[in-house]
């Protein structure tokens, strides 16, 4: 009995963070952080070309904003919100998730051949953020081996 108590509370912590949802109204507070922060990198741009000694910390800050508002506007609840929307949801985060890791994985290899291409010193790169990927990919495996044992001894 104490088990199945253990799993239901597994199973609703889970629940709980990955059923949150923002109301519909903050997707136009994301779209325009978005919006913001893209009309904010291109003023960073310029500030690179004055060389502004701060032109990388405001550029950090104007990508993190666009990020943030994309994530905001990808969290917003729908105005009518069903099974169907919630079913469309988790299939285009599966998507984007595969889509995202194949990007980083066979980016440095175009940028590698473009780059032998053109320069006769080429090296190969890798993305500095391929952390994120790994902890992205390492929380969905063990949430769901988490859930799936807990669904699956009820």
């Amino acid at each position: 009995m104490e088990l199945k108590a253990k799993q239901e509370g597994d199973i609703e912590k889970i629940d709980k963070f990955t059923g949150y949802q923002l109301p519909n109204k903050f997707k136009i507070v994301g779209l325009v952080l978005f919006i913001t922060s893209i009309l904010s990198i291109i003023t960073s741009l310029k500030l690179y070309m004055l060389d502004i000694k701060y032109h990388e910390l405001f550029e950090r800050i104007a990508l993190s904003g666009s990020v943030l508002g994309l994530l905001i506007i990808s969290i917003s609840r729908e105005k009518i919100e069903d099974e169907l929307i919630g079913k469309i949801r988790m299939q285009s985060y599966n998507y984007a998730v595969i889509v995202t890791v194949l990007i980083y994985l066979i980016l440095p290899f175009i940028h590698f051949t473009i780059e032998s291409i053109f320069s006769s010193m080429s090296k190969i790169e890798g993305s500095k953020d391929v952390s994120v990927l790994g902890v992205l990919l390492m929380s969905q495996i063990f949430t769901f081996r988490k859930l799936k044992k807990a669904y699956n001894e009820e």
